[in-house]
């Protein structure tokens, strides 16, 4: 029982490791998200503000700086909903490896009860013995 003990700690603390691992994925997608959020934010606030256009070459540099920004805006957004799916997917797996993580510390909970209830029960047994050797040796003193 010692060894299957020991078995499913070892199994514990893999499982332990890769929720780790797994979270921090999550933080570091976060941060990709979020890093993407603030570059969208960025370009629009590039986008909202103008120029002088006095001549026509002003505005149509003005136009297609604009549109540059848009494309990228375009990009950025991609991205995000890229990043976000990605963050989604990694958020289940954490669920999944957080939920694995529990049961097994639930089975070494369990085990370890049940060989405390062993040990409690082979303790009974050796003073139950003690006793039941000390009444025949006081009985056979009488």
């Amino acid at each position: 029982m010692k060894q299957q003990i020991e078995t499913l700690s070892r199994l514990a603390d893999v499982r332990g490791q890769k929720v780790r691992e797994l979270l921090n994925r999550v933080q570091y997608q976060q941060t990709l998200c979020q890093r993407y959020r603030y570059n969208i934010e960025g370009l629009k606030r590039l986008c909202s503000s103008g120029g002088s256009m006095e001549t026509s070459l002003q505005r149509d540099n003005q136009q297609r700086y604009k549109s540059t920004l848009y494309r990228m805006m375009d990009l950025q957004h991609r991205e995000l909903a890229t990043a976000e799916q990605m963050l989604a997917r990694i958020q289940r797996e954490l669920q999944a490896a957080m939920r694995s993580e529990k049961i097994v510390h639930h089975v070494i909970d369990t085990k370890l009860e049940q060989w405390q209830q062993v040990l409690a029960r082979q303790e009974q047994k050796i003073q139950d013995g003690l006793a039941t050797q000390t009444w025949m040796q006081g009985r056979a003193g009488l």
